[in-house]
């Protein structure tokens, strides 16, 4: 997020028709507040410095707007005379910023609305792939193998462990776990994706079955993961539904952990890294800041183009070498729409990736990963 807000503010102080840049504290809220910071004198040294430091340096917000605070902010922008409103994030950004361009219409009110892409999740549709993706997919491939290294090393007192990471609906950043490998065999043994529902009992079996041909086994799974019936696999009552209706269960790594202890005997680790995986500054990704930094230019090159109610979007022009294009899409394309992984980049197996995951993704997590050696 930082790397992309400090690629506008670039952009937007080269722009003749931009004389300021306002940034809303905590996304929508700060809007609406009036909560701003004027970016527009920021030294290149402090963009610098923003563009690498983890988190969101404006605040993040999860809040849903009621169509009376979308109208509210509308009038405030124009009395404040902006001209063009960005913003930074999701799905659920998506469609913010889409009700934001649809009150504005009806109002009869010029409002350039363009978002910029951003989820470590990686499900946005309508492009290659987000910002911000390539940085936590580093952080992945390397602590998985890490906690491979850890596993095959205390396998006599601890074979087993569970790495859940995370991952809403869909499998793409427990899918770059793999991105660590080094040889066949190494961590992860298993990858259980949430477009691959699978029953309790399975999920036992294979993990006894890799326990038996290796005597230690990593798995890693979504926070979200699917049983069979597509219900969720810790339990069904969610324990908290955020203000966008996105409802959040049970830890199901940890009742994964709980059930090889008691049904295969097996002593299980438990790892979640939780919000670690977006704020790892040591597993940045100098391919993903470069993208995002460019991807808020693009923001403002589209916005004062006339460009409205679409977002940046990152595709793909090649393989050999790497390149990306920066494009646009609707919001209404993106807004509440999510990506899964597809079918080509599964194995057949439901529980690793093809090659074709892997020459997808490993260009986006930077330079090659520093190597590693063991004895056991």
């Amino acid at each position: 997020m930082n790397a992309s807000l400090a690629g506008l503010v670039h952009a937007a102080r080269s722009e003749p028709r931009v004389r300021r840049v306002l940034g809303a504290r905590f996304g929508f809220e700060g809007i609406r507040d009036g909560d701003f910071v004027d970016l527009t004198a920021m030294s290149v040294e402090d963009l610098a410095t923003l563009s690498r430091t983890p988190g969101a340096g404006l605040g993040s917000s999860r809040h849903r707007p009621a169509d009376e605070e979308i109208a509210q902010v509308v009038q405030s922008l124009a009395e404040l005379g902006v001209q063009w409103v960005t913003m930074i994030g999701g799905n659920d950004s998506a469609e913010t910023l889409h009700r934001l361009n649809v009150a504005a219409d009806v109002s009869h009110i010029s409002l350039g609305t363009v978002g910029i892409p951003k989820t470590i999740d990686n499900d946005l549709p309508a492009m290659d792939h987000c910002p911000g993706y390539g940085s936590a997919a580093r952080y992945m491939a390397l602590s998985v193998r890490e906690a491979g290294l850890d596993t095959a090393a205390m396998r006599r007192t601890d074979p087993v462990k569970i790495v859940e990471v995370m991952g809403r609906y869909a499998g793409w950043l427990a899918a770059s776990a793999v991105l660590g490998r080094e040889r066949p065999g190494d961590a992860p043994q298993l990858v259980f994706l949430p477009e691959r529902p699978r029953s309790l009992t399975q999920m036992l079996h294979e993990v006894q079955e890799v326990v038996r041909a290796r005597g230690w086994a990593v798995v890693v799974l979504c926070e979200n993961q699917m049983d069979e019936d597509a219900q969720p696999l810790a339990g069904t009552e969610p324990v908290y539904v955020d203000p966008h209706g996105h409802p959040y269960f049970e830890s199901p790594g940890v009742f994964l952990a709980r059930q090889v202890q008691s049904e295969l005997g097996l002593r299980a680790r438990y790892e979640r890294p939780g919000s670690l995986q977006r704020t790892a500054q040591w597993a940045l990704s100098e391919t993903d800041i470069m993208e995002a930094e460019m991807a808020g230019a693009e923001a403002v090159r589209v916005a004062v183009a006339g460009g409205c109610d679409v977002m940046v979007a990152i595709q793909r022009t090649g393989d050999a070498p790497y390149a990306v294009t920066y494009e646009t899409v609707p919001l209404e394309s993106v807004a509440q729409q999510y990506r899964a992984m597809p079918d080509e980049l599964i194995a057949d197996s439901g529980t690793d990736v093809t090659e074709a995951f892997v020459q997808y993704a490993r260009p986006l997590i930077g330079e090659p990963l520093p190597k590693v050696l063991a004895f056991v």
